[in-house]
């Protein structure tokens, strides 16, 4: 109830925006940060998020928090220092599109403690 008080909410959000606010509130891991971590900026920043997580005894660093994002990146030399069988790895028919509109085609799809 805490944290559904004191959300904040813009009064010009989207009905998908409200949803993933919703969604992240009922997350059962979440960030949260206290009123003093908040740039002065406020809340409506748009400066990215970087944070260090720990994933199968392998610590990676500069993960950008991105809960509004549809997609979720790993380099692959990244997904290499893990242990884990090909099986794992989810067939995936996403192609992605870069800034400069080259286009790639996911590997993969795979779900990851951290």
């Amino acid at each position: 109830m805490k944290v559904l008080n004191e959300a904040h909410v813009a009064q010009d959000i989207s009905v998908e925006g409200f949803g993933g606010l919703v969604n992240n509130i009922t997350a059962n891991n979440y960030l949260a940060f206290a009123e003093e971590e908040i740039p002065v900026e406020g809340r409506g920043h748009n400066r990215a998020l970087h944070v260090s997580v720990k994933c199968m005894d392998h610590i990676m660093a500069k993960v950008l928090i991105n809960n509004g994002s549809i997609l979720n990146v790993m380099p692959k030399s990244m997904l290499d220092k893990f242990s884990f069988n090909a099986y794992h790895l989810r067939p995936s028919s996403m192609v992605v599109h870069a800034f400069d509109d080259s286009c790639r085609e996911v590997r993969g799809e795979i779900d990851l403690p951290i």
